[in-house]
């Protein structure tokens, strides 16, 4: 660094300095996590007749305006991460598991059209007043919860 370099770092205002070297932190710190957009992290469990649910998929519906939000449950646990959580409030919980070693149901009450249209669905294992009409509720604090317990009767 040349002597007229050094004068020109010695006329800059400290405060200056100092104010353009926060900045620079901050929009480089502040890029470190992801916008969630408010929602939080969501987890929890789910068991089936007193044992942990194989596997499945739970859904979070908001009672009130909102956004749906879900995930897999895989050994009776689920979690959904911040940047696909819920927002805090409350929700109507809906848990789903086929059973995919039974044989495919084919309805027949289906309209006309091609045959490979019409495909096969898994028998559900879970009753519809846990899912279709279901009866489950969750709140979702502010930061998230870990602890949500879903015990469905078989």
């Amino acid at each position: 660094m040349s002597y007229a370099d050094a004068r020109l770092i010695d006329q800059i205002p400290r405060y200056l300095l100092g104010a353009v070297l926060a900045a620079g932190l901050t929009g480089t710190l502040s890029g470190c996590s992801p916008d969630t957009g408010g929602r939080v992290p969501v987890a929890g469990t789910v068991t089936l007749g007193g044992t942990m649910l194989d596997r499945g998929t739970i859904e979070f519906h908001p009672l009130s305006t909102g956004t749906i939000t879900g995930g897999t449950i895989r050994d009776g646990r689920f979690e959904i991460p911040a940047t696909k959580g819920a927002l805090p409030g409350k929700y109507e919980a809906r848990v789903y598991s086929t059973d995919v070693d039974s044989a495919p149901i084919v309805p027949d009450d289906l309209p006309p059209g091609p045959e490979s249209e019409r495909r096969p669905l898994q028998p559900e294992l879970i009753h519809k007043r846990y899912n279709l009409e279901s009866e489950l509720t969750a709140e979702i604090p502010e930061g998230g919860t870990s602890e949500l317990v879903f015990e469905l009767d078989s």
